[in-house]
């Protein structure tokens, strides 16, 4: 049965006190879940821990980067613990592959991998780079500050994941709308007024694509939809699980993509030097999505479940244990990573950045979140080169996804 208002309001309380107790005695994962503005400090208090270490919260957790690597690819890890409960902020996810172990995972991520693999990404850097001028046209025109997020970084990813879904156009505003209403999905909501509100967005949600898919199947084209369609009818593939599927994949692709670009520019603009190097050679473009990645990544954190008891950094984990694996320390790493506290667009990368997680729930949409961030980096820079901070900005207060919903600019 599922918890009333007032127990979820209290349970939600009781969490929140829980933690802000725990970060006041000074563990530092506690006060990572406090989402302060600079998390980074927090990830060395963690390191200084071990490679694993027991938060009085009850989670192990880990910054270091090759352990880190080796969890996300584990088969011994997943999203569920053994009797089939979902992690927490997941719950809302029903048959996504987002909230789903092997078999059913491998499943339907074979069956969306044409859809999203790097070759068919490529196609869209010419959509991408229209919508770009598009969106820069408009912002020009205006010749006022603007929030970056909401007229550029937002609008951006939504509109090529509405082609690439297969949304007609009628219904684009609808779908970005909607779509910002879910992102506490992605964020772990933590009051009981978002936990309605994404519950009420899901409802809508899944009514719009009820009716794109109907239009679909009378008018197929060439996109996602009308390619899963005939899976749902030989029967390899269920109505429930293709809404969740051209529902929250490109709501999880196209999220990353917004903080992507955002946390790219706001990094550029701390280090003119960076941005100046950027404007005399755009084509360092996607060394800036990549070190991005790397310095300051849209996804912070994932969890995983162990599914056996293990021994793991002379540590053992019992059946069920809870693990933050924590990409935002990882990729930061002085074993891995030279300088790692420097923002560095020439940078040579080398190893993975675990920005895109690792294993079989690497994110599909990775090669089409970064060629949208290097068109974006690339077109604000040679379009707009003397883009500024208008203003402070202000950050979503996710502990997970790492982003802002305000970042005022100015054209000039």
């Amino acid at each position: 049965m599922l918890p009333s208002e007032r127990q979820l309001r209290a349970q939600l309380a009781f969490f929140s006190d829980f933690i802000r107790v725990q970060a006041e005695k000074g563990d530092p994962y506690a006060k990572v879940l406090g989402v302060p503005e600079n998390p980074y400090p927090h990830y060395e208090e963690i390191r200084a821990r071990g490679r694993l270490y027991r938060s009085s919260l009850g989670a192990w957790v880990t910054t270091d980067h090759k352990l880190a690597n080796e969890i996300l690819r584990d088969r011994r890890f997943g999203v569920r613990k053994a009797d089939g409960e979902k992690i927490p902020e997941l719950m809302s996810f029903d048959n996504s592959m987002l909230g789903l172990d092997p078999p059913d995972h491998t499943r339907l991520r074979r069956i969306a991998a044409p859809t999203l693999n790097p070759r068919t990404a490529e196609g869209w850097r010419p959509r991408a780079e229209e919508i770009c001028d598009r969106l820069i046209d408009g912002i020009l025109a205006e010749d006022k500050p603007f929030n970056l997020m909401t007229s550029f970084a937002q609008r951006l990813p939504i509109a090529v994941i509405a082609d690439l879904v297969g949304i007609p156009e009628r219904h684009h505003g609808d779908f970005y709308r909607i779509s910002r209403r879910m992102t506490p999905l992605l964020e772990g909501a933590v009051t009981y007024e978002q936990t309605q509100s994404t519950e009420a967005a899901i409802k809508e949600m899944t009514e719009l694509f009820v009716d794109v898919i109907a239009q679909r199947k009378a008018d197929p084209q060439d996109d996602m939809i009308s390619r899963l369609l005939p899976l749902v009818d030989e029967g390899s593939l269920s109505m429930a699980e293709l809404v969740p599927m051209v529902t929250f994949v490109p709501l999880a692709g196209s999220e990353t993509t917004v903080n992507l670009v955002g946390n790219g520019i706001l990094a550029l603009l701390a280090h003119p030097e960076q941005w100046r190097l950027l404007a005399e050679r755009p084509e360092l473009a996607a060394g800036v999505a990549e070190e991005t990645l790397r310095f300051d990544p849209p996804v912070q954190q994932y969890r995983r479940i162990a599914h056996e008891r293990i021994e793991m950094a002379g540590r053992t984990l019992p059946v069920d244990a809870e693990l933050a694996i924590i990409a935002g320390g990882a990729n930061r790493d002085p074993q891995v990573f030279s300088d790692p506290d420097t923002f560095d667009i020439t940078r040579r990368i080398g190893a993975d950045t675990l920005a895109f997680s690792a294993g079989i729930h690497y994110c599909m949409g990775a090669s089409l979140a970064k060629l949208e961030a290097e068109v974006a980096f690339k077109a604000l820079v040679t379009r707009i080169p003397r883009l500024r901070q208008a203003g402070p900005i202000r950050r979503s207060g996710s502990f997970i996804i790492r982003g802002m919903v305000e970042f005022p600019v100015a054209a000039h």
